[in-house]
């Protein structure tokens, strides 16, 4: 019997996953982003679904384990709920038409990994993110510790890497909840014992049975890998779903974030029993009586013993407490109050810039707007105050008109009038000091936060600030303007872009840890320096609020880091945030809380993935990543910002980690100019020849599947993809799109949705050359299975071509080389064109029209409304469509935007033609975006006459368009909601044009009006 495909090589529910990774992106509390910044992390419920859908085998296919679709049924199944949970949809809810899904295993799997909920189904967008999916979907970000619903994953995970050990379910399956059951015995005995943290023979004996325990199970289960961990959310994942998971990353700083996320939790984040007299040494009598009567156990009416439910979480907040009030102590001073109850939040500053008229050289604060805080309920803005060149401000409550004093860098002077240009505003900063100025205060108030000018006291002390002992001297990428474009304007060090008070305050949150660290309270060192690192990584993210780089988020009132473009960003206003408050250290706690239930802790490596030596041949079942791509992120640039700090103090914990004076660079796998000479063609060779050197060794150490996310889908993007992938022996059997959301703007509520794709590939044995001819056949045959079939599942557009082409490679790389007849080679980029050719040729064969419509509706799906080169029109023009292009331009179905052209959508097509659509021998798309304007306009009388001379059919050609179009128009645009409306309309609009002309009366005499 050959081997299965897994579930990823032929379905995905990709619209349940993307529907969840956008809602996966504004997640805080507990999430793992709110432990550590890290750039590009992928979206939890994406990596869950790959590593899941990665590691089980498509039921469908003919070489499935009889077992493992026992298993699936057993589970998931019909029967295996008093409610059926799992079947498919009866009508899947994102395409226009009524379109049952097949119930089958294979789908069944699918709505397992993510379902539409029936409340959606009904109101569509209207729904509550958290209500979108049902409650017993795997990927939801309710059921992460879910054990009902991870105990299906897990168990079958558990039947497809054992399958050939058994032939009946029902046998393996008691092995499953054996082995699980061992591990919660294990902890069970271990976590009860009172005072476990003293290491006394007892205790390291169930400690060992422990760990035998989740040994045994791990064996039975794959072994998950990822050779660009970064934040740690595939190798977190793969834990959750009980794989034995390894993780590499070369950055040092990631590899911190990965043991406080991976590890830490996993192992340390537990409950534990303390008697009296141990918690009151550790933690004192306060301490002691603030701990709740029902934790305690009361013996003869006095309470001798305490329950924490999380050892760790407890500690990382008790000593966090600890470290920020002796660091209150010792500099609270330099923060001053107005009166003995306030609570500053932050300090606003702006730095100054002098105007450049030699008659007026007004020092002017370089305000781009006025606004402190513009919410949808509050406005509180700076009211200038002008008297000559002097400038001065109130706070008012209200809106304010006008624009602030800088844009693109240029000063325009509020006193004269005249323009500073950025040139010289850049050289006052480069050539001397420049100023800045404490314009604002916040503070909390009754009814959160309350805005006040500087007084006396804030001004007085900033004079008594004393010089730092520790000015960061690490070097500034002062050449990577691309993300570091403030370099420009005179930071040369990561010292510069902190004020004198920012680095005393550091300074001593470095000092206060060090010496919490020389204590050494807890008998195991290993416990004691993962509370040390979770300590650091807590003064990370005040350093990251602790900069004259950071932002105040006026519409959410709220201050930011400087990174959320993966970059720093020239700014010349920022807020100084006082460096005692708790709440870091209560994220930080919530993250541990949450991933703490997993008995599973990842391993990882702060290493450069690529050495084939680090495992044995076909030691990992599984590689799940998400590698860098070119220079889009300078991951090791950006997080030296942390790493300055993180080598300051941890470096004595972690020695090798920080052995050099900044992150490894020169291993990176990114293709970043400024370490190569600003070589671009030596930066773009690395990159490409590492990544080739990476998938190399996964293919000698990977006996299964291998499954790669890749934030990008241009040619270039997919030629770099799958040249490494062919390149290192493996071809690519699956492709997938999904969408994530992305923050666009600072300062603003916009976002993004950026698609990012999925791909699955297997090593693979090569059949010499192939024939260009040979080859198309086949990848049109493959194409044309593969449209039909994810048809049926709801796929359309550029999701169903990413898809499509993914199968096309999967023929292409069955070779050793493919040649057109001329000699030359087929490239990746002639792949692309031929998936789409294949794809449109597929879609275009069942649907009734002519060849203008389809035409329309086929681009529609490939292209959407972008812009495209003119020879794609000549060569779609020419796929089965009898077709001059020369006539989609004359009848507006393409418009020309210089050589290129993009799709009309209908208001653009009737505005060239009044009269579109009105000819009894119009095309098809013609018709129906006359009538989508008839709609969108306001004389229903003219729509129901037009409906009843060429849609009275309610099964005609007419709505057969208009159903395509509501499945592939972008959800929300103006065409959309058109057609939308039309489709959801039928039945009345029909019925009300047939009235309408039976109560017309027949025209006897000319009317005259």
């Amino acid at each position: 019997m050959g081997q299965p495909k897994k579930l990823i090589e032929v379905a995905m529910p990709i619209k349940e996953i993307s529907a969840e990774s956008v809602r996966d992106g504004r997640i805080q509390h507990g999430h793992i982003s709110s432990l550590h910044k890290w750039w590009a992390r992928r979206p939890l419920p994406v990596c869950r679904a790959v590593i899941f859908a990665s590691l089980i085998p498509d039921p469908l296919d003919e070489n499935c384990p009889q077992i493992f679709k026992d298993a699936v049924e057993l589970l998931i199944g019909k029967g295996a709920n008093i409610v059926d949970i799992y079947r498919p949809y009866d009508d899947i809810p994102y395409t226009a038409a009524v379109d049952k899904m097949d119930d089958n295993l294979r789908n069944r799997l699918l709505m397992f990994i993510g379902k539409f909920s029936e409340k959606y189904c009904k109101l569509g967008e209207k729904t509550a993110s958290k209500e979108v999916l049902t409650e017993y979907s795997l990927i939801k970000w309710e059921n992460k510790n879910n054990e009902t619903v991870l105990t299906i994953a897990r168990k079958l995970i558990w039947v497809a890497y054992n399958s050939i050990k058994k032939s009946n379910v029902t046998d393996l399956l008691m092995e499953y909840d054996a082995a699980f059951a061992a591990i919660k015995s294990a902890e069970l005995n271990l976590y009860s014992s009172i005072n476990r943290q003293r290491l006394t023979d007892p205790v390291k004996e169930k400690e060992l049975f422990l760990r035998d325990a989740i040994n045994f199970f791990l064996n039975r289960m794959p072994k998950v890998f990822d050779p660009f961990a970064g934040g740690g959310a595939i190798p977190l994942e793969a834990s959750r779903l009980g794989c034995r998971s390894y993780g590499n990353d070369i950055n040092p700083v990631a590899h911190i974030i990965q043991k406080a996320s991976l590890e830490f939790p996993q192992k340390y984040g537990k409950p534990i029993v303390y008697d009296k007299q141990e918690f009151i040494k550790l933690y004192g009598e306060r301490i002691w009586e603030s701990q709740l009567l029902e934790n305690k156990e009361i013996r003869d009416g006095e309470a001798i013993s305490v329950r924490i439910e999380n050892r760790l979480a407890f500690d990382v907040e008790f000593y966090a407490s600890k470290l920020l009030l002796n660091v209150e102590n010792e500099i609270g001073y330099l923060y001053p109050k107005s009166n003995p109850n306030e609570k500053i939040i932050a300090y606003y500053w702006t730095r100054v810039g002098i105007c450049a008229n030699p008659s007026c050289r007004a020092e002017v604060p370089l305000l781009k707007q006025f606004y402190l805080c513009n919410t949808k309920n509050k406005q509180i803005h700076l009211k200038p105050i002008i008297e000559n060149s002097t400038i001065n401000f109130e706070i008012k409550s209200g809106v304010i008109d006008g624009n602030g004093w800088v844009a693109r860098g240029n000063l325009v002077c509020p006193c004269c009038g005249n323009t500073t240009e950025n040139k010289i505003l850049k050289e006052q900063f480069v050539n001397g000091n420049p100023k800045e100025r404490l314009i604002a205060v916040i503070y909390e108030g009754k009814k959160g936060k309350e805005y006040r000018l500087p007084n006396q006291l804030d001004i007085d002390i900033l004079n008594q600030i004393p010089e730092p002992k520790n000015r960061p001297k690490e070097s500034l990428p002062v050449t990577y303007t691309k993300a570091m474009a403030f370099c420009l304007w005179g930071f040369n060090n990561w010292g510069d872009i902190f004020t004198k008070r920012q680095l005393v305050a550091l300074n001593a949150l470095v000092d206060g840890l060090k010496y919490l660290e020389s204590l050494s309270i807890d008998e195991d060192k290993l416990y004691w320096d993962a509370i040390i690192t979770y300590l650091a990584l807590i003064i990370d993210k005040i350093a990251s609020r602790q900069t004259s780089f950071g932002i105040i988020d006026i519409g959410r009132e709220t201050i930011v880091d400087p990174f959320s473009k993966q970059a720093i960003q020239m700014v010349f206003d920022y807020p100084e945030q006082t460096p005692f408050s708790i709440d870091t250290a209560y994220w930080i706690s919530l993250f541990i809380q949450n991933e703490s239930p997993n008995f599973n802790s990842s391993i990882c490596n702060n290493a450069s993935s690529g050495d084939k030596s680090q495992f044995e041949n076909k030691f990992i079942d599984a590689v799940i990543t998400d590698p860098p791509y070119y220079d889009a992120i300078a991951y090791a640039d950006i997080s030296d910002f942390y790493y300055i700090w993180l080598k300051r103090s941890i470096g004595s914990i972690y020695p090798l980690n920080f052995s050099t004076p900044q992150t490894p660079k020169s291993e990176e796998c990114t293709a970043l100019k400024h370490h190569f000479d600003e070589d671009i063609t030596k930066a773009k060779n690395h990159f490409e020849n590492k990544l080739m050197q990476v998938f190399d060794a996964i293919e000698h150490q990977t006996s299964d599947i291998v499954s790669i996310m890749f934030a990008h889908q241009s040619t270039e993007a997919w030629t770099t993809l799958c040249n490494s992938i062919l390149g290192s022996r493996m071809n690519i059997t699956g492709s997938w799109a999904n969408d994530t959301e992305l923050t666009g703007a600072l300062k603003t509520d916009k976002a993004f949705l950026s698609s990012s794709v999925t791909v699955a590939c297997r090593p693979s044995q090569r059949q010499g050359f192939g024939d260009f001819k040979m080859v198309k056949k086949e990848i049109e045959k493959t194409v044309a299975k593969e449209v039909h079939e994810l048809y049926s599942l709801g796929f359309r557009g550029a999701d169903l071509l990413t898809a499509c082409f993914g199968q096309a490679v999967s023929e292409f790389g069955k070779y050793e080389k493919v040649e057109k007849a001329d000699g030359s080679e087929v490239t990746v980029a002639d792949l692309l064109e031929m998936a789409r050719e294949s794809a449109f040729n597929a879609l275009l064969k069942g649907f009734d029209g002519d060849d203008f419509t389809k035409f329309y509706i086929g681009w529609l799906q490939l292209y959407g409304f972008s812009i495209s080169d003119f020879d794609d029109a000549a060569k779609f023009s020419r796929v089965g469509l009898n077709i001059n292009v020369a006539d989609l331009f004359n009848n507006h179905i393409l418009i020309k935007n210089g050589n290129k052209q993009t799709l009309g959508d209908f208001t653009q097509r009737l505005s060239f033609n009044k009269n579109l659509g009105e000819r009894s021998n119009s095309f098809l798309i013609d018709q129906v975006h006359r009538a989508m304007a008839l709609y969108k306009g306001t004389n229903r009388s003219l729509l129901l006459q037009y409906i009843e001379r060429t849609a009275a059919q309610p099964e005609g050609s007419f709505w057969r368009v208009v159903t395509s179009l509501c499945e592939i128009l972008s959800p929300g645009s103006d065409d959309q909601k058109q057609a939308l409306g039309l489709l959801t309309n039928k039945d009345s609009l029909i019925r009300e044009s047939q009235i309408l002309v039976k109560d017309k009366p027949e025209q006897t005499a000319l009317e005259l009006k």
